[in-house]
């Protein structure tokens, strides 16, 4: 009994922990206007006017519309890109901590 108590908590533990990267990756940008100050539902004028040019755009592939890439900085060695996504009326319609190419991948696709 004291084995499975044991492995559910190491199990637990472990869960908890490989969440931990990505609140602290959030955390250390949050404060970046295209991370806290974008929107759904914003135009893409508006998306520029609070957090400037992007460093990518692309038309994607697998998903509708467009997707712009913003890099956040560095952290631990590793770029930080912010992507925002945007329907064919040119409305934001997604964004959060990956980049484009990143967001937009086959949902068929094998992981």
């Amino acid at each position: 009994m004291n084995k499975v108590l044991g492995c559910i908590a190491a199990a637990l533990t472990l869960a908890a922990l490989s969440g931990c990267t990505a609140y602290d990756r959030a955390e250390s940008f949050v404060t970046k206007p295209v991370v806290k100050d974008v929107k759904k539902g914003m135009t893409r004028d508006q998306v520029r006017q609070i957090a400037g040019a992007p460093s990518t755009e692309i038309t994607m592939v697998h998903a509708r519309g467009t997707c712009q890439t913003y890099v956040l900085g560095e952290r631990d060695g590793k770029v930080q890109t912010y992507f925002v996504s945007y329907n064919d009326t040119g409305h934001v319609m997604n964004y959060g901590f990956q980049s484009c190419k990143e967001y937009d991948t086959d949902p068929q696709a094998t992981q």
